[in-house]
């Protein structure tokens, strides 16, 4: 998967609503994922989850506009996350800020599985940082004003997925510019390489 190019990849762009910011007594309320082939959506997996304690906060609510009415009869995390993992097979997690995405969809797949999530993840927020060191917030508003790419629901997950989908798609167009165009490239990226150094390996591989 890593040797892929970009255009031969498959990409996951993920984005969770949850009712807290820890896993360990948070919990999921909203999965979307959009799957990606050749720079185009070809599938979509969007639900949102009724959480166990059966009540999503106040302040989460105003948040997001999830409200416990909208969950009621919402499939739990148990019966989500099985389908969730045979959508994201043999696919490239993107997300923003994805330490936070994964750690709750860790928690629950160690909890289900007994193991974690397999799957390669490329953070949007650490490639804007090696890309656009100019921007001054790295936040995905921020970013998706500084590029002009439409943001209609702030914090619901498919809206945001939807536009870490239009930011990963100027990064790729960044990035070509270096010639670069392989996972394994992406992956160095988001982990913490600089774009100089990627870009200089490139031309000498």
């Amino acid at each position: 998967m890593y040797n892929l190019t970009i255009e031969e990849a498959t990409f996951l762009i993920l984005d969770l609503e949850t009712t807290g910011l820890n896993p360990v007594n948070s919990e999921i309320i909203e999965i979307a994922a959009l799957k990606v082939e050749g720079g185009v959506v070809v599938d979509k997996f969007h639900t949102l989850v009724k959480p166990s304690i059966g009540f999503i906060p106040p302040n989460i609510t105003k948040l997001t506009g999830i409200t416990n009415a909208l969950v009621v009869d919402k499939p739990t995390i148990k019966e989500v996350f099985p389908q969730f993992l045979e959508f994201s097979e043999n696919s490239i997690i993107v997300a923003h800020n994805a330490q936070f995405d994964l750690s709750f969809l860790n928690a629950v797949s160690y909890q289900l599985t007994g193991k974690t999530i397999q799957n390669p993840v490329l953070c949007t927020q650490t490639l804007a940082k090696r890309l656009f060191p100019d921007i001054p917030s790295k936040s995905l508003v921020s970013l998706a004003y500084h590029f002009n790419i439409p943001y209609h629901k702030k914090h619901r997950a498919l809206s945001d997925a939807e536009v870490t989908f239009e930011l990963f798609k100027k990064m790729i167009e960044y990035l070509y510019r270096f010639n670069i165009n392989k996972v394994m490239d992406l992956v160095r990226l988001s982990n913490g390489k600089d774009l100089n150094q990627t870009s200089k390996r490139r031309r000498y591989v």
